[in-house]
């Protein structure tokens, strides 16, 4: 009987010392959810603004007190015209997101890595694709984030130098900060401002809506 009572008392004490799962806050990093987008994107060549439209599923795979990894599988349809002819092209990507859990935000870094086919006018072509982005993701208020980020995109056999249209660039970096709303428990709402290296014109604005599972 004693060494009964001993050994709930051990397992109790066990317990009371477990970290409890951190809160994700309002933000995205660190939940599981699936969302729905539609951006436009300005940049220099032809054509010289694309429209898109994107899906994500992100899935928390393990969430600490002081650190989380997810997992996250996207698809991306972008569209364009320029000098006559339509352009578009299909992405499929997937990776992960390592991030802390600090008190002041949730640093974070992305690597993501997929396929992409594009067709412009009679040129088709295919290849790899891969990004990588860091950035970290403030509460600011109770249901409201801000992610100020900086993406790296390499898609080397995208080189378009050679054709007039479907100017996507093979490399480059781009600057941007992500809204996120929390409506309720279930939904929240994003709003994202991005610029390229190339022109500060080159503005890129994307609204999601994503559910939480």
């Amino acid at each position: 009987m004693g060494a009964l009572v001993a050994g709930s008392v051990l397992t109790s004490r066990a317990q009371s010392t477990t970290a409890p799962t951190a809160d994700p806050g309002p933000g995205l990093i660190g939940t599981t959810y699936s969302e729905v987008d539609l951006g436009t994107q300005r940049h220099e060549g032809h054509p010289r603004s694309v429209s898109d439209l994107g899906f994500v599923y992100n899935s928390s795979v393990v969430r600490s007190a002081d650190y989380g990894f997810d997992a996250n599988l996207s698809y991306d349809y972008l569209t364009g015209r320029g000098e006559g002819v339509h352009d578009f092209r299909n992405e499929l990507l997937g990776g992960f997101t390592g991030y802390l859990l600090e008190p002041w935000g949730k640093p974070f870094v992305t690597v993501d890595g997929g396929w992409a086919w594009q067709r412009a006018g009679d040129v088709s072509r295919k290849g790899y694709v891969y990004t990588a982005t860091s950035g970290v993701e403030f509460q600011v208020l109770k249901n409201l984030a801000l992610t100020p980020f900086i993406e790296y995109l390499g898609e080397p056999k995208f080189y378009n130098h050679s054709l007039p249209i479907a100017n996507f660039p093979d490399y480059s970096w781009d600057y941007g900060v992500k809204a996120t709303y929390r409506i309720d428990r279930d939904w929240s709402a994003s709003l994202t401002a991005s610029l390229d290296q190339y022109r500060a014109s080159d503005l890129g604005l994307r609204a999601g809506l994503s559910y939480h599972f």
